[in-house]
């Protein structure tokens, strides 16, 4: 290892000054006038990053001291895209700018703590980006090395400069493991989790115990797939007794799926803080979230006695109505509070359109209508971005974005899109995916793994990110949530590329003008559909999706011959519509002795299951017809398509993962044509397997096919033909698919390109499917 530079390293420094407060801050740590101090001093001698940490310190020690920190006019000092934050990026463009500033600053107070630490995490950055390079076999442009400042003396590496101003950051460090906590965590924000580990493992024998640093180590070790190590750390860190850390832990360890170690941690909170109501809330969202619904109601009625007209509550409260598998319900309670709130940017936007989906008793254009009508003040409160320096020309390598949080176990975008980010080619497309969730398990490192750059962007806003994203050159920016729970629609309403898309994530018309195309197919963004849509209509040519199963399920055996016939449908409650209940209430009346298995996260819960039962009996139905099932892991429910016959697609709301899965399971599926994309989906499916028979226009035609599949006396020696015909069809053809998605991104980006304002980009060969007209209002 070459030798540190002497000055960098604090070597022949002059003595810490007498006036300097690092000293009595060893002593006092939580002396809120010494922060203040601090901070003052930092904001004479132009290191904003360093006095708004000690302003943070000042007011966590002291939260009276707050107005005479805003005097000091040091801005947003939270905002995760600005200030010391911007150390838990990969790199900075400033970094060479920052180490001569704040060497500049330990040469004349030595014994400055937060500056060598600072120091220390800006040659790491330095250090990781060097070896990166050299993994790639080359040199970076710039020198990365800083400058010798000894003639004659050998260049310090990035690393030995690193180490240097780490020894004397811990060496000066006023809480003992702080300084290696923080890069630790720097490391994590980055995406360094082996990095992370390497720094928070240290502190792990720490006394008295650091809860965070074990905290972050428990996520870094999971980032890094050592799941027992990972547990043993989140559960030592449990053992803190303070209610707000409890409370931080319960929310990290719920976003890696631990939901009932974080429900514990709650109640543990609680224990300490009975009447607290922000824990209340936290812990009836997880109830609600994983359909623990008389417990989440329990939680919501000791909030309306702590709090009464808690605005949280009431989303939550108007949420159990879908729980229970009432859209229509939810959507009119959604659209109270959102009157109510007085806030067009709120979230509940995205809600109310996405629950409308569900809602059988609104029109095609009713639908079309809202999400416009939800998504024009997002518009009209961002400005969008007009202007990009990316070269309008076709013969270069397309860059393309794709922004998601949902690249995780069992999430329909990670089901779908793994395989594509595997497939694409790397020679005409540059794939970049800004990662917008905190869930992070063996999923999302494939698929890190599988693409050219990968941006962790769940710290960024949404102006942050749409300046991360332009400073990487994105042609060609894709959405892949929609309105769901981890969209990013502000950062598209905003503008980050020149060509925007939405694909995959949701089944309709986002609402957002800004947004240039919807991917889809001639079924279901038909041409004649094109009012329903605020976007373009991009089709590829033949199905929207493709089905190319990441793990292996094998087949279940046949059914006994003189088992009853068994229809089902694994989709979540919020399907179950009126109108799907009275379609399959017929079916169960078609086919006598037949049984409709339904399995759903909700319906676990003895009310759901009582609401259904309640539902089919008013069509006739008994409830010795139904088999009720709740949640369980994927495997295993894939394995529970064995007792199935028929698979029943719901409506209006079709099946999109649940549809390929019966399929793949060897199950045949019968669907009705909807007037929308989500009502498509079950025949963009069945058109390209062929099986036109199978896609009913009416009910009438549901319920004949239905009948006419269950008299079928080779109906249950099919599985494996039926896996085999889906295996060779154009839904499994991912290499034929993904060559389809290039192609038509190629075609989106010379439409741009060559200042072509068209609105229609139309598959080169449609499946042979009739479209009806545009749909008229009932």
């Amino acid at each position: 290892m070459r030798t540190a530079d002497p000055v960098a390293a604090g070597e022949g420094a002059p003595a810490a000054a007498a006036d300097s407060p690092w000293a009595a801050l060893r002593q006092t740590p939580l002396d809120a006038g010494l922060w203040l101090a601090l901070a003052r001093d930092y904001q004479r001698h132009e290191l904003p990053w360093q006095a708004a940490y000690a302003a943070r310190q000042a007011l966590r020690s002291d939260p009276g001291v707050r107005a005479q920190l805003e005097t000091l006019a040091l801005g947003d000092r939270h905002d995760p895209a600005t200030g010391d934050a911007q150390l838990g990026q990969p790199r900075l463009a400033h970094a060479a700018a920052l180490i001569e500033r704040f060497r500049a600053r330990t040469r004349e107070r030595p014994d400055d703590w937060l500056t060598w630490l600072y120091l220390a995490r800006l040659h790491d950055m330095r250090a990781t980006e060097q070896a990166a390079a050299a993994d790639r076999g080359t040199r970076a442009n710039a020198p990365l090395a800083d400058p010798p400042t000894t003639p004659g003396a050998p260049d310090p590496t990035p690393a030995d400069a690193r180490d240097a101003a780490l020894a004397q950051a811990r060496q000066h460090e006023i809480l003992p493991g702080e300084s290696l906590h923080w890069l630790g965590v720097w490391r994590l924000n980055a995406g360094d989790a082996a990095g992370a580990v390497d720094a928070l493992s240290a502190l792990i024998d720490n006394r008295p115990p650091r809860y965070g640093s074990l905290m972050y180590l428990g996520e870094a070790l999971l980032r890094s797939d050592r799941i027992a190590a990972a547990e043993t750390a989140f559960s030592r860190a449990s053992q803190s007794a303070n209610p707000d850390f409890l409370s931080d832990l319960a929310a990290r360890v719920y976003a890696h799926n631990y939901w009932r170690e974080a429900i514990a941690l709650l109640q543990k909170a609680l224990s300490l803080r009975p009447e607290h109501v922000p824990t209340w809330l936290a812990l009836a969202r997880i109830q609600s979230e994983v359909h623990r619904l008389a417990d989440c109601r329990d939680s919501l009625a000791r909030i309306a006695r702590l709090a009464p007209g808690q605005p949280e509550a009431a989303l939550l409260s108007a949420g159990l109505h879908g729980r229970l598998g009432d859209a229509r319900s939810q959507r009119l309670a959604q659209q109270e509070l959102l009157a109510a709130n007085d806030d067009p940017l709120s979230r509940l936007a995205s809600s109310i359109a996405m629950t409308a989906l569900y809602d059988d008793s609104l029109t095609a254009r009713e639908i079309a209508a809202l999400h416009r009508q939800l998504c024009a003040p997002i518009e009209a409160a961002l400005p969008e971005r007009t202007a990009f320096p990316n070269p309008r020309t076709t013969q270069r390598r397309l860059r393309i974005g794709y922004v998601t949080g949902d690249l995780h176990r069992q999430h329909p975008v990670n089901l779908f899109m793994l395989p594509v980010l595997g497939r694409h080619d790397h020679r005409r497309c540059d794939i970049t995916v800004y990662h917008t969730g905190r869930m992070f398990d063996t999923y999302t490192r494939r698929a890190q793994a599988a693409v050219d750059r990968w941006r962790d962007a769940s710290r960024l806003d949404d102006h942050a990110l749409q300046r991360t994203i332009i400073g990487d050159g994105i042609d060609l920016l894709v959405d892949l949530a929609g309105h769901t729970a981890s969209h990013r629609l502000g950062l598209f309403a905003l503008r980050a590329a020149p060509v925007q898309a939405t694909f995959l994530g949701y089944p309709h018309s986002t609402g957002l003008s800004r947004i240039d195309w919807l991917i889809g197919d001639p079924i279901v963004a038909p041409a004649a559909h094109a009012g329903l849509f605020s976007e373009g209509i991009a089709q590829l040519p033949d199905s929207v999706f493709c089905w190319a199963p990441v793990d292996d399920y094998p087949l279940p055996p046949p059914r006994p011959a003189a088992a009853p016939i068994v229809f089902a449908s694994f989709n979540n409650a919020l399907k179950l519509s009126p109108r799907t209940i009275a379609l399959w209430a017929q079916v169960l009346h078609a086919v006598a002795g037949s049984r409709l298995c339904l399995k759903a996260p909700s319906l676990h819960e003895r009310l759901v299951q009582d609401r259904l039962r309640e539902c089919f009996a008013a069509h006739g139905i008994t409830a010795d017809r139904l088999e009720l099932r709740g949640p369980s892991g994927l495997a295993d429910m894939m394995q529970e398509y064995g007792a199935v016959d028929i698979a029943l697609d719901p409506t209006p709301y079709n099946g999109g993962t649940t549809t390929l899965q019966a399929l793949w399971m060897g199950v045949p599926v019968v669907t009705l044509a909807g007037d929308n994309f989500v009502g498509r989906m079950g025949a963009s499916f069945l058109a390209s397997l062929g099986q036109h028979d199978r896609i009913a226009t009416d009910a009438a035609a549901y319920v004949a096919i239905a009948a006419r599949l269950a008299a079928d006396p080779q109906l249950r020696a099919g599985r494996n033909a039926l896996r085999a015909h889906l295996n060779a069809s154009p839904l499994c053809a991912l290499e034929r698919w993904v060559g389809a998605l290039e192609a038509l991104y190629a075609r989106m980006w010379a439409a741009y390109a060559e200042d072509r304002p068209i609105r229609l980009l139309a598959a080169e060969a449609a499946p042979p499917f009739s479209q009806p007209a545009t749909p008229e209002p009932r």
